[in-house]
């Protein structure tokens, strides 16, 4: 005939053993990860909540590296003009030379030689300055949209006029390609169309100057932000190691104290056989 016993302390013993167990090894993985939350389990809420905070953490790391391209480019494309408006600069103290009763007809060709040396120096800076392979001065480099924000329509536009030689002028007078300063005639007008260029030219990089600014406060406001998501993503997911450590500590305890109980409740139950075979 069988003997069965029902040894409800054993059981429980069991159970509360096993629950141990897990919460040791959850704990080490907590430790071990630096984070609270490893799976939905631990915390289905808190898992979404870090989620999308880093969601925006993530976007903000990446809008900043976009200002930052941006930024790159308005430095490229400024130092480039300063280039040109030295040239222009150049240009117009050749002319008011050049308008000088004093010079030579002969004198006023070698001044227009070395205008015609600027003019195309000027040009091949609008040609040649580039970023990413894209034209930044010949007037293709227009309502540019980059997007310095980590949602959908954070964007800032840049534009930047045309600067070849034939693009700065006087509408009138005409452009600093039209220049001649053969004559004194045509030096007194060199004169004007120069200083009309470089209005011109000093509106786009005002443009440009503050494009870059805006970019700037934008990259400011997005370190800002990411630090600000980061922090409350840590809040939420991340494991407080010395709470952590606290909390292992006492789940061993707990549990080797519950493993003892099961070896005790174990005997007990031993003991009870015996006293049946032996009655």
């Amino acid at each position: 005939m069988a003997i069965t016993i029902n040894n409800t302390n054993t059981s429980f013993a069991l159970n509360q053993l096993s629950q141990g167990s897990q919460g040791i090894n959850s704990s080490l993985e907590r430790l071990a990860s630096g984070r609270r939350i490893n799976k939905a389990a631990d915390d289905a809420s808190g898992m979404t909540i870090a989620n999308q905070l880093l969601s925006q953490a993530r976007g903000a790391s990446q809008a900043m590296r976009n200002a930052n391209d941006a930024i790159a480019i308005t430095q490229v494309a400024d130092g480039a003009l300063s280039e040109t408006a030295s040239l222009i600069q150049g240009i117009r103290e050749k002319a008011l030379q050049a308008a000088n009763a004093s010079q030579s007809d002969e004198t006023r060709r070698a001044l227009q030689a070395d205008i015609d040396k600027s003019l195309e120096q000027i040009n091949n800076i609008a040609q040649t300055t580039t970023y990413n392979g894209q034209q930044l001065l010949t007037g293709n480099f227009t309502n540019k949209s980059f997007q310095v924000g980590a949602n959908s329509g954070e964007t800032i536009n840049i534009s930047i006029g045309a600067t070849q030689a034939d693009k700065l002028g006087d509408q009138n007078l005409g452009m600093l390609s039209d220049i001649n300063v053969t004559t004194q005639e045509g030096a007194q007008s060199a004169i004007k169309i120069a200083d009309e260029a470089m209005a011109q030219l000093d509106t786009v990089r005002g443009e440009i100057g503050s494009s870059q600014n805006q970019l700037t406060s934008s990259l400011n406001t997005l370190a800002t932000t990411q630090v600000n998501l980061m922090a409350a993503q840590s809040n939420i997911q991340d494991v407080d190691y010395a709470e952590e450590a606290m909390n292992f500590a006492k789940m061993k305890v707990l549990t080797e104290a519950k493993a003892f109980a099961l070896s005790q409740a174990k005997n007990i139950n031993k003991e009870n056989v015996l006293g049946l075979l032996q009655g």
